[in-house]
């Protein structure tokens, strides 16, 4: 263990928030932790560009070319005053890139998705060339761990495009909150870590202590996270079951919630069909059509249904919005092309 340590220490570390924007606020909180609790000084949080659709009511990630006041290399590199222009200007919001840059006072990092594992990738070339050798893949929930066809399961693009590039680096796979984002249940998550330390895919675990709500306190205002939440729920004591995303998803805040798992890259992917097939990846039509090949309905889909049936950008969010009729139309769609290809 003080070996590992050891080289995160001294090589440096950026966490990517895997399962969307919203995650980038649980990369920066883990990245004051790692500090706290290890000593890893130089860790750099890293953003990717989707947003949820009560921010962002467009079908898809976010292309760089809609990103204003940022810095636009490998990476978009995101400061306090970066934002997004949607359809011409008419429709303009702050991604959370921005609002972690605010608290930190400087650039995030951010990741487009639109060239697929291929961009992922790099972006992080470019982060490890820079003075950071190690890359977390950090998701809320544990989605990450998924097979890709479980019934609960709604968004594995962004996890799974995030997990295949990571796995070209000297990398780890952290699992915070397991169940927090309401899709896979937290026992099962816990299952799917003890089949992962069975391949010898275990590293260690991280508890959250009393004093880091302070670390929630200070960006948790600024922010539009439910999963992200659930660890400071856990921190105030608020335990037991929530309802979350309109109530079309329960949780249980346990103490569980309070934890981080640290599991090994290359273990992690031998569970994830999707994130293996995406590994060359060069465009998101490309990931969204190994998806339906599999058979495995994604977040893309959900959004791109969503904008079919209650259009897109303010108006849309207005509408009474049935998100779970939708996926099970996005469900019966994936399903049929995958029996007609």
């Amino acid at each position: 263990m003080a070996e590992l340590i050891n080289k995160l220490r001294n090589g440096g570390v950026v966490v990517i928030g895997a399962g969307g924007s919203g995650d980038v606020i649980s990369a920066h909180i883990v990245c004051e932790i790692l500090n706290d609790l290890l000593g890893i000084k130089k860790c750099l949080p890293v953003a990717i560009l989707w947003e949820r659709w009560s921010l962002d009511p467009y079908p898809g990630p976010i292309p760089r070319s809609l990103v204003r006041n940022a810095e636009v290399r490998k990476c978009v590199y995101a400061g306090p005053s970066t934002y997004v222009e949607r359809c011409g200007g008419k429709y303009v919001f702050r991604p959370h890139a921005a609002v972690v840059a605010e608290v930190r006072r400087g650039q995030v990092p951010a990741i487009t998705l639109e060239y697929g594992v291929h961009g992922i990738v790099e972006c992080l070339r470019e982060l490890t060339s820079s003075g950071f050798r190690y890359v977390v893949a950090l998701d809320v929930g544990g989605d990450i761990l998924a097979s890709g066809y479980e019934e609960a399961l709604w968004s594995p693009l962004a996890d799974s495009l995030t997990l295949a590039a990571a796995s070209r680096f000297d990398s780890l796979v952290a699992v915070l909150a397991p169940g927090a984002d309401g899709e896979l249940p937290q026992d099962y998550v816990i299952e799917r870590i003890s089949e992962v330390a069975t391949r010898g895919g275990y590293v260690g675990a991280l508890g959250l202590w009393k004093e880091h709500a302070k670390l929630y306190e200070e960006i948790i205002p600024k922010a539009r996270t439910e999963a992200g939440r659930v660890p400071y729920e856990a921190l105030l004591g608020r335990l037991g079951v929530r309802s979350i995303r309109r109530g079309t998803r329960r949780i249980h805040v346990t103490p569980l919630s309070l934890l981080i798992f640290m599991l090994r890259t290359d273990a992690v992917i031998k569970l994830n069909k999707l994130a293996q097939e995406l590994r060359n990846t060069r465009s998101l039509a490309e990931a969204l059509k190994i998806s339906e090949e599999l058979g495995i309905p994604t977040e893309l889909h959900l959004e791109i249904e969503i904008a079919k049936k209650y259009g897109c950008g303010p108006e849309s969010l207005k509408a009474n919005i049935n998100t779970l009729e939708v996926r099970r139309t996005v469900r019966k769609k994936v399903m049929s092309k995958q029996a007609k290809a």
